[in-house]
C-alpha cells in the first residue's frame, strides 16, 4: 500500500535519511533503521491528515538519535536553534519508555526506540532492551496503530498480519492476547473504545469479553493508570466525532463507575448512584437533537447553531448525571458528587465543574419553567428572570432539560406523541424568549446603579440595595422601552418610605 506525503513530510523524511547516511559514514554505530509508526501510518491509510509523528528507531534510543540529528543539522549549516525535550518512562503508571521530542521543519516529532520489555514476576518491565519492528508492533494498543513506514524502503509494514485487513474491514483488535495487551497497559482498555468511536468501529468480541468479564484489568484500570491518563482519554472521547459510541461502550461494558469513580464511601452524604444506562440514553437524545435526524422539529434550528465546547459540555453533564443526586463531604461541605467526579476522577477544570453544575441544577428549574407554559409563555417579566437565572448557557440549559425529560420515551424518540409535544412545548418556549427579544436578557444591567439610588432615595447603601436593584430589573424586563426617569419614578413610588 502507498502512502501520500505532503511536501512537509517529504521533507523530514529526507532529512531522516539523510542522518541515518551521516551516521553510516561518521559513527561506529549498527546500522540505524528508522520506521514512522502509528497513528500516522493509519491515518494516511484511511486518506487523513496527520500532524503527530512518532518515529521509531531500531538501535538508538530517541534521545541519543534527536541529538545525532541536531549535530548533523548543525554541520549542514543550519542555524535555526534546535530544542530536545525528553518526556521520562514511569513503569509504575504503564508509561514504560522515555520520548525525546524536537521540532523539524515546523512540527513536532516524537523519537522513540523499538520495544522489547523483559518482564520477571510483575506486570512492570524491569528492562527495556531494542526490539525488532515485530516485537515492538505486538507490544503495540491494537492493530491499525501497529502499522510501520520504513522510510529506508518507502513500504507499509504489518507485521502482526492484521493491521491492514483490520483498517478495511472497520476492526478494533489487540495484536496480543487482549487480557496480555491490557495488563501491559491497562489504559489500553480506553484506547480501544476511543479509536472504536474516533472511526465507527467495531471492537472484536473476544476483547469485549476481557473487559466484561476480567475484573482483574478493571482493578488495574483503577489503580494502576493515573486519573490524569483516564480524563485525557475522555476528553477526547466526548470531542471525537461519535461521543455516544464512546458513552455505550463504557457503560455496556462494565467501565462506568471505574472511569467514573465514586467520591470515598465514608464522604457520601445522601443519594445514591443513578442508573449508568441513563447517561447514555441522554446522550443519544442529545445527539439526536444535535443531529439532522431531528430536523423535522423546529427545535433543532436552535441547537444546531451550538459550539464545539457547548457540545463538550453537554455531553460531559450527561456523563455525570447518575451523580446527579448523589452528595458528599469536601473540607466540610455538602458538594454535589458529580463535582469529585470531574474534578477528581477524570481530573477536568473547576470551569467544567461550572458548566456542568450549571446544566445538572438546572434540570428541574428548567423543567418547571417551561411547564408552565401561558402562565411564563405571556409573563416578559418570568421569562426574562428565568434567562437571567440561567445566563448565558440559557441554549444548552434547555437543551439539557429537553433531553432528560425525553428519557423515558427514548424508545419511540423519534415518531412518539409525547416526544412531539414535549419538542413543541421547549419549541413554543424558546420562540418566545426570541419573540419577545428576552435573548440577552441575562446582559441586560440595571437603569439605575448605586449611586442613582442614593441619590434618588437620599439613603446610605445597605442590605435593602440588592431588593431595589432587583425591582429595578424585573420593572425594566415587564416594560423594555422605558426610560430612565420612568424608572426612577417607579422607584420613588414603590420605595417611598426608605426616604
Amino acid at each position: 500500500m502507498s502512502i501520500d506525503f505532503t511536501e512537509q513530510e517529504s521533507e523530514i523524511c529526507n532529512i531522516l535519511r539523510k542522518v541515518t547516511t551521516y551516521l553510516k559514514e561518521t559513527k561506529n554505530l549498527p546500522l540505524v533503521e528508522l520506521r514512522i509508526a502509528g497513528g500516522w501510518v493509519r491515518d494516511k491509510l484511511l486518506q487523513l491528515e496527520c500532524h503527530d509523528l512518532d518515529v521509531a528507531i531500531n538501535s538508538l534510543t530517541g534521545f541519543d538519535f534527536a541529538n545525532y540529528i541536531k549535530e548533523f543539522l548543525e554541520k549542514e549549516g543550519d542555524n535555526n536553534q534546535v530544542n530536545i525535550h525528553v518526556i521520562g518512562s514511569n513503569p509504575e503508571k504503564s508509561k514504560h519508555l522515555e520520548t525525546a521530542t524536537m521540532k523539524l521543519c515546523g512540527l513536532d516529532i516524537d523519537f522513540v526506540n523499538l520495544r522489547k520489555e523483559i518482564y520477571e514476576d510483575s506486570r512492570i518491565p524491569v528492562s527495556l532492551e531494542y526490539g525488532t519492528p515485530e516485537e515492538d508492533a505486538y507490544r503495540r494498543d491494537i492493530t491499525i496503530n501497529a502499522l510501520f513506514y520504513n522510510i529506508h524502503t518507502g513500504q507499509v509494514e504489518d507485521f502482526t498480519e492484521k493491521g491492514i485487513s483490520d483498517l478495511s474491514e472497520g476492526l478494533i483488535r489487540t495484536p496480543l492476547s487482549s487480557c496480555k495487551t491490557f495488563k501491559d497497559d491497562p489504559l489500553r482498555v480506553l484506547r480501544c473504545i476511543r479509536f472504536a468511536s474516533r472511526f465507527h468501529f467495531e471492537i472484536v468480541d473476544d476483547v469485549k469479553d476481557v473487559i466484561l468479564k476480567d475484573e482483574s484489568i478493571k482493578v488495574a484500570l483503577n489503580e494502576k493508570i493515573s486519573r490524569e491518563r483516564v480524563g485525557i482519554e475522555i476528553d477526547k472521547m466526548i470531542k471525537g466525532p461519535d461521543p455516544v459510541q464512546a458513552i455505550d461502550l463504557i457503560v455496556n461494558l462494565g467501565l462506568y463507575d471505574v472511569v467514573f469513580s465514586p467520591p470515598p464511601q465514608e464522604n457520601i452524604v445522601s443519594g445514591n448512584l443513578g442508573a449508568p444506562k441513563n447517561c447514555l440514553i441522554v446522550a443519544k437524545i442529545l445527539s439526536w437533537l444535535l443531529s439532522d435526524e431531528s430536523k423535522d422539529y423546529d427545535i433543532h434550528i436552535i441547537f444546531h447553531q451550538l459550539n464545539e465546547n457547548e457540545k463538550r459540555a453537554l455531553y460531559l453533564a450527561a456523563c455525570t448525571l447518575p451523580y446527579k443526586d448523589m452528595t458528599y463531604t469536601e473540607k466540610g461541605n455538602s458538594q454535589p458528587a458529580y463535582q469529585y467526579v470531574i474534578r477528581e476522577s477524570i481530573k477536568f477544570s473547576n470551569d467544567d465543574v461550572n458548566k456542568v453544575k450549571k446544566l445538572l441544577s438546572s434540570v428541574d428549574f428548567v423543567t418547571k419553567a417551561v411547564s408552565q407554559n401561558n402562565e411564563v409563555l405571556t409573563d416578559r417579566r418570568g421569562l426574562g428572570l428565568c434567562i437571567r437565572e440561567l445566563n448565558s448557557e440559557w441554549p444548552t440549559t434547555l437543551l439539557f432539560a429537553l433531553s432528560n425529560e425525553l428519557r423515558p420515551y427514548m424508545d419511540q424518540v423519534k415518531e412518539d406523541k409525547e416526544i412531539k409535544e414535549i419538542n413543541n412545548k421547549y419549541t413554543k418556549f424558546i420562540e418566545r424568549i426570541y419573540e419577545l427579544k428576552l435573548e440577552n436578557a441575562y446582559r441586560e444591567k440595571p437603569l439605575l446603579n448605586g449611586k442613582d439610588i442614593q441619590k434618588l432615595l437620599k439613603i446610605k447603601p445597605g442590605p435593602n440595595f440588592r431588593d431595589i436593584l432587583n425591582s429595578i430589573m424585573e420593572w425594566q424586563l415587564e416594560y423594555p422601552n422605558s426610560s430612565k426617569e420612568e424608572c426612577q419614578e417607579f422607584i420613588k413610588n414603590k420605595y417611598n418610605n426608605l426616604q
